[in-house]
């Protein structure tokens, strides 16, 4: 049993399918059936099944995967605390950040983290919160700021803010002359949501309730969301922490509803459970616990 064989299961797993894995791995199909048929011989067990178009894991296969998803994490563990000892000092800093967060949070954060640890290098991936929990999971980044919501079962969480949503439009926009309105005044105006996240649910405690009030458009993430809404095409709800600049400005503006209250948005710093933090992402952790949100975005 390899590593390379295990990396190759995981992904073929993940994907369920081979020429997807194939190409994310940018290997040969034979290639990739050959390590797959090697693992299981070794095994004596099948570890996918077709099903339709599409794979599916075997009894065995899910005993095995969370084991194959340690092993690699491992060897990438082990390969950043060897790089660390031959530079010296804290290592390399590997953080995940989702949309919401990486407007302003994050940047900030890391512009902290540099004031104090400047000679640390730091790498930063900015994806979909489920995303993260992957790059977590496979060792690929050491901590992840993402939504709490969404955090995988076994992430620890290491420190939390809760963050207001809010409606808001365009500083143009009638709904933002008048700058609040009831749940029923949002059915005449253009509605532009995110197909997860905060943004939908906020929506769904602000639309107008006894109706289906139609979605125009629909984004992944809220950044695309936050730059129609600036252009006057509609409302949408959002995390303050995603638009504080904008509010500060006067571009955005927040629209009180008077009918109905938004919950709360709760974002997380989180680690793979179990997992000792290297020491750039113990530092970093510290430095978290100790920021106050507020007067870090003011």
């Amino acid at each position: 049993m390899t590593l390379d064989q295990l990396e190759t299961f995981i992904h073929v797993a993940r994907a369920r399918s081979f020429s997807r894995a194939a190409i994310a791995l940018n290997l040969a199909q034979p290639t990739l059936s050959g390590r797959i048929s090697a693992l299981e011989t070794e095994l004596g067990a099948s570890l996918l099944h077709r099903r339709g178009h599409t794979l599916d894991l075997t009894e065995a296969g899910r005993a095995l995967l969370p084991y194959a998803e340690r092993m690699l994490a491992l060897r990438t563990e082990g390969t950043h605390e060897v790089r660390r000892l031959q530079r010296g000092g804290l290592g390399r800093l590997t953080l995940g950040a989702n949309p919401s967060t990486s407007q302003y949070l994050v940047p900030r954060l890391i512009e902290s983290f540099h004031a104090a640890h400047a000679s640390v290098p730091i790498w930063v991936r900015t994806a979909l919160s489920p995303s993260l929990m992957e790059s977590l999971l496979d060792g690929a980044i050491q901590l992840a700021v993402c939504s709490h919501a969404q955090l995988h079962p076994r992430a620890e969480v290491l420190w939390s803010y809760s963050d207001p949503l809010v409606l808001v439009a365009g500083r143009r926009h009638p709904l933002a002359r008048a700058g609040s309105c009831v749940r029923a005044d949002l059915a005449g105006h253009t509605i532009l949501s995110t197909q997860a996240g905060p943004t939908r649910l906020g929506l769904r405690h602000v639309l107008p309730q006894g109706g289906e009030t139609p979605i125009a458009i629909e984004a992944t993430a809220g950044e695309v969301m936050k730059q129609l809404v600036l252009r006057g095409l509609g409302v949408t709800v959002l995390p303050t922490l995603a638009v504080w600049q904008e509010l500060e400005r006067g571009d955005l503006v927040r629209i009180r509803v008077r009918d109905a209250e938004l919950p709360p948005y709760e974002v997380a710093l989180a680690q793979w459970s179990g997992r000792a933090l290297p020491p750039a992402a113990a530092a970093f952790a510290a430095l978290v616990r100790q920021v106050d949100v507020t007067s870090l975005l003011g």
